[in-house]
């Protein structure tokens, strides 16, 4: 007997063990970020400014329901769940407004002391293992429509004192000269004796030292500083500049060095909607709004001229051909969140805008799935050197794509792969024959002109970030666009996490300079040497395109068909 009775105790206590070590909150390694956007904490913007709204992630946070905070004043524990951080000899309490197994959302006090830090999260009684992060005294974080930060912003037209405000959208654009309320949070601290946890007064916070930019042009400030009654959220107010229109302007906040992450803002001469030369027309836009839906089909030709040095191979050259494309509808509700309508994603002409991702995946994937639409099951595509298919997504119904071919890859002791190449000048035709359910039978025409010549190419291998950086090119399209995109890598790990920029500009130009604001938030290029079948840590490409054909077809409001051409080479940032 007594030996049953031993052994049902050590299984209890075996079992009590096991309960609580399953209990026991977890913070994700890495998983200690600003509210406004999920940048990687060993960017430069990766750090929690004083005052602001973090969030924490990991298992075991919170209850299995989510609960948010009430009332004000804010309390240090919220529905069993509390946060404890050390930084520079203190141990400070923070203030939790949200919480649930997965996630917990809180205010960092103003008078955490800045540099490396831990946090420990409790729940019910069971703390996690603390976790290192990096305390700020500002980086400035932008929310976005789509809670994902990026896109369009959280920013408001202001229209007058009796009016209410009204989200920026390309339905309602902005004017220029009128102002707009940016919300947002990491300005920095409160002033001394000011709570954390309580209605914030209208109070200025380091106003003298932010810098607002639309597009590349800066804005001027009328504040910057907590939005009134609200815990926790920044706003600044600031005018847009005139020299710009479009329905995708990139907003960005600047504070010394910290770049904040950039969102979008429409601007037209006289609001409403917007319209955008690399995109869709106002036109077009309000016969969303009457009818509820626009229904948009694209085709895109591209080139990729890909050059590198790989150490103990020598340099090689890749061309690749391929094509893509996309049918799909918008409704007044996606496109508001939609983080672009403009050809290819690219942004507005003379504007640059930066996110985040991988060397492998650069593409920004938008949160807000668009109805796709069925255009057949191939679109059929002949020129001058012959016939090739789109074919359709096994995972998308409106998304066709294929490789065309490749040219030009030569490395020493390995033989060349001869010239499959595509794409050259002259005419090109389309057709998806009887067609889909939702895009009946088309046939549609684009003329390929001469190449793109990047003229400063060779002597561009190394990149200041505070300097900035001027590209040069002849043989664009002069009624087209140039794009200057850029990435640089966080470490010389495979696949590592990325800030990549975009930058957007007439063929007629023949120059741009990425100003040093927009390079800045990019990390330096890390050492090492990226493998021959991996992507190299820093890269810059320049890109052409066509300006866009218009076609018809049956089930489409909208389509589109332009050719690009890329030049992409391994640079280092430093």
């Amino acid at each position: 007997m007594m030996k049953i009775m031993r052994q049902r105790l050590f299984f209890a206590v075996g079992l009590l063990a096991a309960v609580s070590a399953f209990a026991q909150p977890a913070v994700s390694e890495g998983g200690i970020l600003t509210s406004a956007f999920r940048s990687n904490p060993r960017l430069p913007n990766g750090g929690v400014a004083q005052g602001s709204l973090f969030s924490i992630y990991g298992a075991g946070l919170g209850p299995s329901s989510g609960v948010g905070v009430s009332s004000l004043p804010l309390q240090q524990t919220l529905a069993g769940t509390s946060i404890r951080v050390t930084s520079g000899g203190m141990t400070i309490n923070c203030f939790p407004i949200f919480t649930i197994q997965g996630q917990v959302n809180a205010i960092l006090p103003s008078n955490t002391p800045v540099g490396n830090a831990t946090l420990v999260v409790t729940f019910n009684g069971a703390s996690s293992v603390a976790r290192s992060f990096r305390v700020v005294a500002s980086s400035f974080g932008t929310f976005s429509a789509n809670g994902q930060g990026f896109g369009p912003g959280s920013i408001t037209n202001f229209e007058s004192a009796t009016a209410v405000p009204l989200s920026n959208s390309v339905l309602r654009s902005a004017r220029p000269g009128q102002t707009l309320t940016l919300f947002g949070t990491g300005l920095g601290p409160l002033p001394a004796g000011t709570p954390d946890n309580a209605a914030a007064p209208a109070v200025q916070i380091g106003a003298a030292n932010i810098e607002l930019y639309v597009g590349n042009i800066r804005a001027n400030v009328a504040y910057a500083g907590r939005a009134p009654g609200f815990v926790g959220l920044d706003q600044i107010n600031f005018v847009v500049p005139t020299g710009l229109l479009g329905c995708s302007i990139p907003v960005y906040v600047r504070i010394g060095q910290i770049i904040s992450n950039f969102t979008t803002i429409a601007i037209s001469a006289a609001g409403g909607a917007c319209s955008d030369p690399l995109g869709l027309s106002s036109s077009q836009l309000d016969r969303l709004v009457q009818t509820g839906s626009l229904k948009v089909g694209s085709i895109v030709l591209a080139r990729l001229d890909f050059e590198t040095s790989v150490p103990g191979f020598g340099n090689f050259n890749l061309k690749s051909d391929s094509g893509l494309a996309d049918f799909v509808e918008y409704t007044p509700q996606t496109i508001e969140f939609n983080t672009g309508t403009n050809v290819g994603g690219v942004t507005s002409f003379g504007t640059c805008y930066v996110f985040s991702g991988t060397a492998t995946d650069t593409e920004v994937i938008d949160p807000i799935a668009l109805k796709q639409l069925d255009a057949g099951s191939l679109i059929n595509v002949s020129g001058p050197k012959g016939a090739k298919t789109l074919k359709k997504s096994a995972n998308s119904i409106g998304l066709y794509s294929e490789s065309f071919g490749t040219s030009g890859l030569s490395i020493p002791g390995f033989p060349g792969m001869g010239d499959t190449s595509y794409l050259e000048a002259g005419n090109y035709t389309f057709n998806n024959g009887a067609g889909g359910a939702d895009v009946r039978g088309f046939n549609a025409n684009l003329t390929i002109a001469g190449a793109l010549n990047w003229t400063n190419k060779a002597t561009t291998t190394t990149v200041s970030r505070a300097q900035g950086l001027t590209v040069n090119w002849t043989g664009a399209d002069p009624s087209g666009y140039v794009v200057v995109f850029g990435y640089s890598s966080i470490d010389a790990s495979t696949n590592s996490t990325t800030v990549s920029f975009v930058c957007t500009e007439r063929g007629s130009a023949g120059t741009f300079t990425v100003p040093p604001q927009v390079l800045l938030a990019l990390p330096p290029t890390p050492t090492g040497s990226a493998a021959l079948d991996d992507a190299p840590f820093g890269a810059l490409a320049l890109s052409s395109g066509s300006n866009p054909v218009s076609f018809t077809a049956p089930g489409l409001d909208v389509g589109t068909i332009v050719n690009t051409s890329a030049i992409f080479k391994t640079v280092i940032y430093n």
